[in-house]
């Protein structure tokens, strides 16, 4: 069956619900496959973010990141359709060196071209993607050095995983994907828009069509603005309309088109909920080492409990670990979230399964749920300070047969 690992996925997503990532110990509601000594894993990370990982079982190489895509709900149509299309920028690039004016598209001497980080991303892409059964049915690139780079090295890292795929890929080089407005370039997004428009999948192969383009050309035509490696998928059937994006966790803004991101607040705003994110994954899967990285040495906790109105990081993993003692499969549920400058305000769920004495109560094997709210404060990129309030009336009622 064609995209096994996506599919399979797509079942557990039907099967455990919108939380899945949180509904069970960490690695049970991935999916996952092995091909040539890779594993593939496909799995929700946060409610509409998901991830594509491989382990390297054999080889002399090593993949040291995962894919994001985003939104998780999309999974279907993103990975399981042929009749999109995947709109790619070009892989990371040495923003030292600028494009010589009037350069030729072929000229790599005189224009940007992919940095060594970006050469190895473009690998990993290409691995993962592979990896995790997603490969394109044929590629129509730029004449730019820099495009031309970008699918050397994705075919680079699909070979890893499938030789033959990466060999008997149908490749074109086509002028109208060059550079808007260049020497050479597309005068407009006229003839992309009609590439995309005319997709209806290819009748001999299975996969997408990936087009490997650039930043002004992709904004122009979709008004999505992209990093260095981002794909868009794109739905011929609906406009053209953009169903989400597909990059590696690793991507960032570059100084050419996101200078005044970098220098924007908003920027910041993504870090901090990423890190809260991160802080109530590892909450769900009893992760000590992810959570130690998203506090800050100098973290307190106020309103824990009444006998401990402050903690610190030790006293908290104390307290966590008395919970996870007495509650089995304990996971967290984020339902709202709300962020104003450095504050974050979470409003969430906890559930799990009463299995040891909790509050003086003896094990009840009971089911439980109650609400928690907390309030994050963010300062250079780490959790400083918590405040908590979780709903133990209702957590005492539940486990002591009172409700």
């Amino acid at each position: 069956m064609k995209r096994f690992l996506i599919r399979a996925a797509v079942a557990v997503a039907l099967t455990a619900g919108p939380f899945a990532a949180f509904a069970q110990e960490a690695g049970t509601m991935a999916a996952r496959t092995e091909t040539n000594g890779m594993v593939g894993t496909v799995e929700q990370v946060s409610n509409h973010v998901g991830e594509m990982d491989v382990e390297v079982t054999s080889g002399t190489f090593e993949v040291d990141d995962v894919l994001r895509f985003e939104p998780y709900q999309q999974i279907e149509e993103m990975f399981l359709r042929d009749d999109v299309v995947y709109l790619m920028r070009h892989g990371p690039t040495d923003w030292s060196k600028l494009d010589r004016k009037d350069v030729a598209p072929s000229d790599c001497a005189n224009q940007r071209v992919l940095s060594e980080r970006g050469a190895e991303d473009m690998r990993n892409f290409g691995t993962l993607l592979a990896a995790n059964d997603v490969l394109p049915s044929r590629v129509i690139v730029s004449q730019w050095c820099r495009n031309q780079q970008t699918l050397e090295y994705l075919l680079e890292g699909i070979g890893r995983v499938a030789p033959g795929a990466a060999a008997d890929l149908p490749v074109r080089t086509d002028a109208d994907l060059n550079l808007l407005l260049s020497l050479q370039g597309a005068k407009n997004t006229g003839a992309l828009g009609r590439f995309i428009s005319e997709w209806d999948g290819d009748p001999e192969r299975e996969g997408p069509l990936l087009m490997i383009s650039h930043y002004t050309n992709i904004e122009e035509l979709t008004q999505f603005r992209v990093f260095e490696g981002e794909i868009l998928v794109l739905d011929p059937k609906r406009d053209n309309q953009v169903l989400g994006y597909i990059r590696l966790r690793s991507a960032e803004p570059d100084v050419g088109h996101f200078s005044d991101a970098l220098a924007s607040p908003l920027l910041d705003e993504a870090a901090a909920l990423d890190m809260v994110d991160r802080y109530y994954q590892a909450l769900s899967e009893n992760d000590v080492e992810m959570l130690t990285n998203v506090l800050s040495d100098r973290w307190v906790l106020h309103g824990g409990t009444a006998s401990e109105p402050v903690q610190n990081v030790d006293d908290f993993l104390a307290r966590i670990a008395r919970y996870t003692s007495a509650l089995a499969d304990v996971r967290f549920e984020t339902d709202d979230v709300h962020l104003a400058d450095d504050v974050i305000t979470v409003r969430g769920t906890i559930r799990g399964r009463h299995v040891g004495t909790l509050m003086d109560v003896p094990a009840t094997g009971r089911d439980v749920a109650f609400g928690v709210m907390a309030v994050h404060r963010i300062e250079e990129g780490e959790i400083v300070e918590s405040w908590e309030m979780a709903d133990r009336a209702s957590l005492m009622r539940q486990i002591s047969g009172d409700e």
